[in-house]
């Protein structure tokens, strides 16, 4: 794999082809961004290219030389991925990356440190690394990988060249299923549009047992028109699964008013994030104002925000559903 197999995030890629031109590597980057939306994939390209073998390969690599091999398998001696143990990344960590930087590298260019979901490390850690990122070594480069960058103190962020991944358009995801997954038109288009534009997270969507539930979603919101409170409560209920299963409902329910917003405003069920629901999307767009569909839009975001802190899932679940507009 190189940088000509990555979908999407050009502008990214073609930071890091300048800077492989001009042959200034930093020597701290931070890769902000939605979950698996591509930044540790690029995070291993990048060491990939500025340490590859073949002197041919212009702004890449080459994918095939012995060091862009022992990267792309996680054998290299010289490439490091720090991950939190449990619920925090630890001083020891960091202790480990400092103690290695004291030697040159084995067998690359530049010795690499990815350390993924960075804003997991605790005070001691952090505190640890900001004093290897006052200090830098031209042959040691970390790379921080993170979906919560206001999480890391203000002091390391400054000392990192900031790369922001921003989420990938539903057509180059779908692109991404259909050459890739080899999946049916359709079915990507959809996957696309429930994934908040990362890929990561509409291969995670492909089972059975997420296109279940999207069914029974959809199945209880239609039951609930009369705003009948048993069945607001059932579709609250529903929708109060694992933290997960909650942000996938969430977003469904997300993608169907916004649907019916759409097809209020062009009546297109062809661009249609659920085309298949398109006559119940149809039939809701008749029935609300687009100021009821928008006011439904922010209840749901709201109470995707309230229980990302920890309040009461079901509570919350229950007040959206009688708030809702049905």
């Amino acid at each position: 794999m190189s940088f000509r197999d990555v979908f999407g995030h050009e502008k990214q890629i073609e930071i890091f082809r300048k800077t492989l031109s001009q042959r200034r590597i930093g020597h701290a980057y931070l890769f902000s961004g939605i979950p698996a939306v591509g930044k540790k994939t690029l995070a291993r390209e990048f060491a990939k290219a500025f340490n590859c073998q073949e002197t041919n390969a212009l702004h890449d690599s080459c994918g095939k030389c012995l060091s862009c091999l022992k990267i792309e398998r996680g054998s290299h001696p010289d490439f490091f991925c720090i991950e939190a143990e449990g619920q925090f990344i630890r001083i020891n960590a960091v202790r480990q990356i400092q103690e290695q930087m004291k030697f040159k590298p084995l067998e690359a260019k530049y010795r690499v440190f990815i350390i993924d979901n960075a804003d997991k490390m605790n005070d001691q850690a952090a505190n640890a690394l900001l004093k290897t990122l006052e200090e830098p070594s031209p042959v040691n480069v970390l790379i921080l990988i993170t979906s919560r960058p206001y999480s890391l103190p203000a002091t390391i962020i400054s000392r990192c060249r900031h790369i922001r991944f921003n989420p990938l358009s539903n057509n180059v995801i779908a692109q991404f299923l259909i050459d890739r997954m080899d999946m049916e038109e359709k079915k990507a288009l959809l996957l696309a549009g429930l994934s908040g534009g990362s890929i990561g997270r509409a291969l995670e969507l492909n089972n059975e047992d997420v296109i279940a539930y999207r069914a029974g979603t959809f199945e209880l919101l239609a039951g609930t028109q009369n705003s009948e409170p048993f069945s607001v409560i059932t579709f609250a209920s529903f929708l109060a699964q694992d933290k997960k299963g909650i942000k996938m409902g969430l977003d469904i329910l997300s993608s169907c008013f916004r649907d019916a917003l759409v097809f209020k405003e062009t009546h297109k069920a062809q661009i249609l994030i659920n085309q298949d629901k398109s006559p119940f999307i149809a039939a809701m767009a008749t029935r609300l104002s687009s100021e009821q569909i928008l006011q439904n839009i922010k209840l749901i975001e709201k109470a995707g925000e309230t229980i990302e802190h920890n309040s009461n899932k079901s509570l919350t679940l229950e007040t959206m559903a009688f708030k809702l507009n049905y």
